[in-house]
């Protein structure tokens, strides 16, 4: 037996209990990754997220090599001309660097989510605000986003509210 989604058993219920108040229901669809690709705010946003993290790739690149060059330093044949003392301080140097390295990567990629969530929430309220408004003046009682949930089919186009959203968008600027 085929297993169906939690949403998709959830919604099922739901309709069959409703029975005919559910043909009173209307409902919208948005297409948030849409939004976000055309409405001008949301592009610069990600351009200055996308050139942020490109730093800090160079940055970590930059790290990297200087690990890839200690690491090969050790590595080759006149390591074994080191003294011992020269081979343990420049062993501890790499371990250092690694560590460093791996700070780095874990501090990059919390400074990466923070900055995304910096950049986009006003993104987003805005976005919600005008769906909030939209769904009042139309009587919609819910609206879905089709990018992540289990919508694979819009049988009715009218249903589908992307572009008045951006159109709404747009006004603000």
């Amino acid at each position: 037996m085929q297993r169906f989604p939690a949403l998709i058993l959830v919604a099922l219920i739901v309709v069959a209990l409703a029975g005919p108040t559910m043909a009173d229901t209307k409902i919208g669809i948005i297409i948030s990754a849409k939004i976000l690709d055309e409405y001008p705010e949301a592009i610069e946003a990600q351009k200055t997220l996308e050139s942020e993290i490109a730093e800090w790739q160079r940055q970590a690149r930059q790290k990297e090599e200087e690990l890839i060059a200690l690491e090969e330093e050790l590595g080759q044949e006149a390591a074994m001309f080191f003294s011992e003392e020269r081979r343990t301080e420049k062993e501890e140097q790499y371990r250092s660097l690694l560590q460093e390295y791996r700070s780095f990567q874990r501090e990059t990629e919390r400074k990466a989510r923070q900055r995304n969530e910096d950049l986009f929430a006003p993104i987003n309220e805005k976005i919600q605000k005008i769906i909030d408004q939209i769904a009042a003046e139309e009587n919609f009682d819910i609206i879905f986003d089709a990018v992540g949930s289990s919508i694979a089919y819009l049988g009715d186009p009218s249903l589908d509210i992307t572009d008045r959203v951006l159109e709404e968008l747009m006004k603000q600027q």
